[in-house]
């Protein structure tokens, strides 16, 4: 060490064919453990390094996602487990969510996740009810340049206070008048009737498997007119009278249903007899609605025998609406005879492709007038539809209940 000075020897790393392979390899190894990692993070597995939320940032332009990535990304930020939310896409391309949380952790996500939505230009409208079981339903409806989107709906039980909390509570004061307690609202209300039943038992089993509150409407002289009456009333769902009527159009008397047809040429004796044998077919029946006629609901003369019939018989009528000049509903009423009118045809159009679509449209008026009726048929593609969506009523803001719930006894109350 001449000079006191240390000397460093520069150590050069072989740079062989071998080498470079190794250091290439040890590189794509590393790399691959990593997105493995992240991989697993992204998937709710375990995983080793600490990444960070791939949630939509307040900075995060939200048009770079689509709208239902950007729904679960905001429930996620906003503290909801991605297990607690199941995600659907109905045919007509409407969102569904469906959150199963806490009422804490509900009301703590509320408002911040409202104006998050609001932010990504989407009116919303909340609407909560009370399921039978005690389950808080809260459904959030989306639309955006008047159309629906979709919906989020919230399920949490309500909150229950310990019983050692209850046991520590302090005695009851005793106030000298204490207000009235406030006052739940109550869902808007859909009835629905399947019409021209009484010719196939099998879709009225499909029917009374569903458990819910339905009306069919059974035509007295079909086939098994008797035993689909009893059947039905047996098991829970409301009976009326499918009564055949006279249509403008003449051929509709020789079609299917037609057995027993009332028209604007009969007596009032002749028409009271007819009226007399279907009560007698079908005793388990609590009103009827017309099938088919157009011609015979625009007749007063007609019409006055059959509401009075009714009023005599305690029954109640619904006018199914056949033609807009029917005067039915308005006599009814006139007479005071219990009446509803329908509002949706479920299944009218050809090729019967948009009856979801008009399932909604049953609910969303009831939820702008309070209740609404709609009246469907026995196709596969009704069936299909109501068992869809008409279990899951409560989710979208309404309650199912018969006819007999929704009908007006007198003009003053329209």
């Amino acid at each position: 060490m001449p000079g006191g000075k240390l000397k460093f020897r520069k150590i050069r790393l072989p740079s062989t064919p071998l080498y470079e392979t190794g250091v290439i390899l040890l590189l794509l190894a590393l790399g691959s453990a990593i997105w493995l990692d992240n991989l697993n993070f992204n998937q709710k597995k375990p995983h080793y390094l600490p990444w960070k939320s791939q949630a939509l940032s307040p900075d995060q332009p939200a048009s770079e996602v689509s709208l239902p990535e950007f729904i679960r990304q905001q429930l996620e930020l906003h503290g909801f487990n991605s297990e607690s939310i199941a995600e659907e896409k109905t045919d007509e391309g409407l969102i569904y969510f469906s959150v199963k949380t806490s009422s804490s952790a509900f009301r703590k996500s509320k408002d911040n996740l409202l104006s998050a939505l609001k932010k990504r230009k989407l009116k919303t409208r909340v609407d909560q009810q009370k399921t039978p079981a005690g389950e808080n339903v809260v459904t959030i409806w989306l639309s955006q340049n008047s159309r629906t989107k979709g919906w989020i709906v919230f399920h949490y039980p309500e909150m229950v206070r310990s019983r050692k909390t209850l046991l520590e509570a302090p005695a009851p004061v005793e106030v000298p008048s204490a207000p009235p307690a406030k006052k739940v609202k109550e869902a808007p209300k859909v009835a629905l009737v399947i019409d021209d039943l009484g010719e196939d038992l099998e879709f009225l089993k499909e029917l009374i498997n569903l458990r819910l509150p339905l009306t069919v409407a059974i035509l007295p002289r079909s086939t098994y007119a008797r035993e689909s009456a009893e059947l039905a009333a047996r098991n829970g769902l409301e009976v009326i009278i499918h009564l055949p009527l006279e249509a403008f159009n003449n051929d509709h008397a020789l079609s299917a249903g037609a057995e027993g047809l009332i028209t604007t040429g009969m007596s009032p004796r002749e028409v009271r007899a007819n009226l007399e044998e279907n009560l007698k077919l079908l005793p388990q029946a609590r009103g009827l609605n017309n099938h088919m006629g157009s011609k015979a609901t625009s007749s007063p003369e007609l019409m006055e025998v059959i509401i009075s019939f009714l009023k005599e018989r305690n029954l109640y009528f619904l006018d199914s609406r056949t033609t807009p000049r029917s005067i039915a509903f308005e006599l009814a009423l006139k007479y005071e005879v219990p009446a509803a009118s329908r509002q949706v045809f479920l299944d009218a159009d050809e090729g019967r492709i948009r009856v979801r679509e008009r399932l909604q449209e049953l609910f969303n008026l009831a939820r702008k007038n309070g209740q609404a009726v709609g009246i469907g048929h026995p196709f596969p593609e009704t069936l299909e539809a109501i068992k869809y969506y008409l279990p899951r009523a409560g989710e979208f803001g309404v309650q199912l209940v018969p006819v007999s719930a929704l009908v007006q006894k007198s003009e003053e109350k329209r």
